[in-house]
């Protein structure tokens, strides 16, 4: 098939885990003999790549632009005029649309090329942050929009599928469930690209959380969690990686708690060094208040280290209880700090929970196997099977 996909990100340009989602998909897909080219928004000027059978198609920045919504459907028009190019060349069999900022260029190019439309969906604005005021309404609609003129629509949690389906009235046979992955050759390189003493002390502990730093991800909780664990694990140092609007407001938090010393703030990291960094801590924690799939958990599963996540959305999926890692209530501080000092008393039980963890991903969280289960959407929505 010659496929079309549009994202609003694409490495190296990341803010979620979209761009990673769509990166390692496409790559499977190559694989399995397909032709993929994606639509990009640009950071620089328009410009055509090409990588390992992936044509990158980046297309002009858009400037002076005040909100996202405008946003999408000024970048839209530019996609729409490159997809008909391109369709000229050689027609494309399906387009490919992820998430709320592309849905008026996905919908656009269906009815301009004549192609059917899928749509992956990876979080709602009612869980991210609720539906509120006429701008969050405005990227409710969206998402409906897009599920309503989708021809199939693909979410990536069990919990989540219901979630999309109740919201937006998907009907059964239009809505499925396939899960992302994790390329595991990344987590198994000899060579770290990052040293452990740059973040913590020989004789230190690591317990590491890597996200954003927003309210739904639950770092708050975390940080209230942390005087606990420093009192029964003297030795523990935080490492909060990421980068988002509340980081300066857990700064101070910290500073004001008096375990400053206790934690560091790295910000952004690239992907080589958090890599390393999974690798390198003791435990990690997705303290999420919200979270339709949780890679956190698979990537820190890939690098053989147990998760303690919240028990909501796609970390019901992604940390198997007392088997890969532990769950916690999501937004109690007092569960989260009890389940990290469970986990720190053993080292052994650790690396159990790490080992379990990594057959768990090559088990079920492979890209071959979930660019195969794509491929079978695209022969339902295509009617080929």
């Amino acid at each position: 098939m010659r496929i079309l996909m549009t994202t609003w990100e694409y490495p190296p340009d990341k803010v979620g885990g979209v761009a990673s989602h769509v990166a390692d998909l496409s790559k499977a897909l190559v694989k399995m003999g397909h032709d993929i080219h994606i639509l990009i928004p640009g950071t620089e000027k328009k410009e055509e790549l090409y990588d390992k059978g992936i044509t990158m198609h980046r297309m002009e920045p858009i400037h002076n632009v005040t909100d996202m919504t405008t946003w999408s459907t000024a970048i839209a028009h530019r996609m729409e005029k490159e997809a008909i190019k391109l369709h000229k060349q050689q027609k494309f069999d399906i387009v490919h649309t992820h998430d709320w900022m592309m849905v008026p260029a996905g919908t656009g190019i269906k009815k301009l090329l004549n192609v059917p439309l899928v749509f992956t969906i990876h979080s709602t604005e009612h869980g991210r942050s609720g539906v509120h005021d006429p701008y969050t309404k405005m990227i409710n609609d969206l998402e409906w929009y897009g599920t309503y003129e989708a021809n199939n629509v693909i979410t990536v949690g069990k919990d989540f599928c219901r979630e999309v389906q109740s919201l937006f009235r998907v009907p059964d046979d239009k809505i499925h469930y396939v899960p992302n992955g994790v390329e595991l050759e990344k987590f198994d390189s000899p060579k770290l690209n990052a040293k452990r003493e740059d973040f913590v002390g020989d004789w230190e502990k690591m317990v590491l959380f890597c996200g954003r730093m927003t309210y739904v991800k639950g770092v708050h909780n975390l940080i209230e969690a942390m005087p606990s664990i420093v009192r029964e694990h003297p030795d523990t140092k935080f490492v909060l990686a990421g980068k988002g609007p509340d980081l300066e407001n857990y700064r101070g938090r910290v500073k004001s708690m008096g375990i400053a010393e206790k934690t560091l703030f790295p910000g952004y990291v690239d992907d080589d060094t958090l890599v390393a960094l999974y690798r390198m801590a003791d435990l990690t924690v997705a303290p999420s208040l919200y979270e339709p799939f949780g890679i956190v958990a698979l990537e820190a599963a890939a690098a053989r280290r147990p998760t303690i996540g919240s028990y909501i959305g796609g970390l019901k999926e992604t940390i198997v209880h007392e088997h890969t890692g532990l769950h916690t209530w999501a937004g109690n501080s007092g569960s989260i700090a009890d389940q990290v000092n469970r986990m720190l008393w053993d080292g052994s039980w650790r690396n159990w929970l790490g080992e379990n963890g990594r057959r768990y991903v090559e088990d079920n969280f492979m890209w071959n196997k979930i660019a195969y289960w794509t491929t079978g959407i695209y022969g339902k929505t295509l009617g080929i099977w």
